[in-house]
């Protein structure tokens, strides 16, 4: 039977809770109060979405930690301590801790490191890795770029080569290392995705143990040796054309190695590194894909333009035709669920009972598929737009009243042919009209039309990158490794963290909780970008 967490969330008393005549009896072989207490954790990429979000549950749930050392970048002429103090700390995150402890106690806990996982050491200082020689308990690394298609050199420094200088520091330090992956590094597959695969060696296209094609040291060569190609060839045709090449380049590799994109490529080599480190006390964890938080800090907390974010904002604007599969469900869990699952995996590895991977996902407990998700942003669009008061009335009533609908790849393409044909007879007949009228009075309708198109493209683009997501693979991402830990947790614990996706209702979570909470904190951001970059 699989484990059914029986704690729930209590709103007025701020903590989790068993009823009355369900209390279950954990078996206290990990204690997490215990394992935290007169410890020291370094994070790195405390700065991002779960980075955030983990520091804050981190300080709220675990005060009797030791010492907390966070590394920043700096960012110009401003130090690293300065952005987490005037960036970091007044995040809406933070918000609720900042209230209940002050400041100043903040201060006292929090040690700030200035340095970058592209650097040797993780730009560690002599002096201070002195200081902290043998101190630090436990390395928690949230750093990497989080980017589906970029250059290859730019998914390569912090992916891998930042793996690297992060083994150096890790063994400098003496300490254990929670490394935050992504579930998505199986590659292009369909079905239930274990957790004992093999890491070393791996590529979604092996075929079996005997298989070795795939060796990080010569896969690193070769990325190498395209990238100096890609430089000297087009060194005469300017850094847009290397940049091109070299994410043309790095999608193209990844595939043909059966991964979905560059991202998952990096991120699994990252992993090999640490999985081939001898003596390395270590935990993967592996999130789907990361959304809102359902109740920490609060309900609806999201961040930066990642993940379904795009989906839901184009969603809300009236976009009508999803291709996704009818049968398969989407791997998302929320950002706190996130934050609790490397709590309890940092503490069964710092009381030695840890496995080597932790999927952190939500379908084989309880999915959600991915044609109600297409009802839940017909829902989003058809509240938003009754209720306009702005825009043209006929637009807004288009995306009021007419249902969302799922269609197929070849529906897509065909839809996307007959847009781009009408768009072009459109310009065509403007350009006409110019030779008559002038461009004084049609140039503003060409230009209008400019931003049309520039707006239909980067919908697809978007659209294209979630595609093996939503329906070339089916995946299900077993988690029998963390709902393994949570059993062993006391039930003290299960009072400050807890693991219960099967309690998720994602209508009232995605229609009340994730797209309100995007359109709180994702659309001003999003509308401020386009507005920057001339849209």
């Amino acid at each position: 039977m699989p484990y059914r967490s029986p704690w729930r969330w209590n709103p007025i008393r701020g903590e989790y809770e068993v009823p009355e005549g369900n209390r279950l009896q954990g078996t206290g072989e990990i204690s997490a109060i215990d394992a935290y207490s007169n410890r020291t954790i370094f994070i790195l990429g405390a700065t991002g979405f779960v980075g955030k979000v983990l520091l804050a549950m981190i300080l709220d749930r675990f005060p009797e930690l030791k010492d907390l050392v966070v590394q920043v970048r700096r960012k110009r002429n401003v130090s690293g301590e300065q952005r987490f103090f005037s960036e970091v700390l007044p995040s809406p995150t933070l918000g609720p801790v900042v209230r209940r402890f002050g400041v100043e106690e903040i201060r006292r806990k929090v040690t700030i490191v200035e340095g970058d996982v592209n650097e040797r050491l993780c730009g560690v200082q002599p002096e201070l890795l002195g200081k902290l020689d043998g101190k630090v308990d436990v390395v928690l690394n949230l750093a990497g770029l989080v980017e589906f298609d970029p250059p290859l050199t730019d998914s390569l420094v912090p992916n891998v080569y930042g793996v690297q200088n992060l083994l150096e520091l890790v063994k400098r330090l003496g300490a254990k290392l929670i490394h935050i992956s992504t579930c998505y590094v199986a590659g292009k597959k369909n079905g239930r995705i274990p957790e004992d695969t093999p890491i070393l060696g791996y590529y979604p296209k092996r075929q079996g143990p005997d298989d070795h094609r795939f060796n990080v040291a010569e896969e690193l060569r070769w990325c190498e040796q395209f990238v100096e190609e890609c430089k000297y060839s087009l060194r005469d045709s300017g850094t847009r054309a290397i940049r091109e090449r070299l994410q043309t380049g790095g999608m193209e590799r990844a595939q043909s190695w059966g991964w979905i994109n560059t991202y998952t490529y990096t991120k699994s080599m990252g992993e090999q590194l640490i999985a081939g480190t001898p003596g390395l006390d270590f935990a993967i964890v592996r999130p789907a894909i990361v959304e809102s938080s359902m109740r920490f800090p609060f309900p609806g907390w999201n961040e930066g333009l990642t993940t379904s974010a795009p989906l839901v904002l184009m969603g809300g604007e009236g976009v009508k035709s999803w291709p996704v599969r009818r049968d398969g469900p989407l791997e998302i869990i929320p950002v706190d669920l996130v934050a609790m699952g490397i709590l309890i995996v940092t503490a069964a590895v710092l009381c030695g009972k840890n496995k080597q991977v932790y999927h952190l996902a939500t379908a084989d407990e309880n999915p959600v598929v991915l044609p109600r998700l297409v009802a839940f942003l017909g829902m989003n669009s058809r509240y938003k737009h009754k209720h306009k008061k702005t825009g043209n009335k006929l637009a807004n009533l288009w995306k009021a009243y007419v249902e969302t609908q799922v269609i197929t790849v070849e529906a897509l393409e065909a839809r996307r042919d007959r847009i781009h044909r009408g768009l072009d007879v459109i310009h065509g007949a403007l350009n006409f009209a110019k030779t008559i009228l002038g461009n004084g009075r049609v140039g503003p309708y060409l230009k209008s039309l400019r931003t049309t198109r520039r707006q239909i493209r980067q919908q697809e683009q978007t659209l294209d990158k979630f595609l093996p997501f939503m329906i070339h693979n089916s995946f299900v991402f077993e988690t029998r490794n963390i709902r393994k830990a949570v059993a062993m947790l006391t039930n003290n614990d299960r009072t400050r963290i807890a693991w219960d996706p099967e309690t998720i209702d994602w209508a009232d979570y995605w229609v009340n909780i994730h797209t309100k909470g995007i359109e709180k904190w994702i659309r001003p951001v999003f509308a401020t970008q386009r507005k920057t970059a001339g849209a």
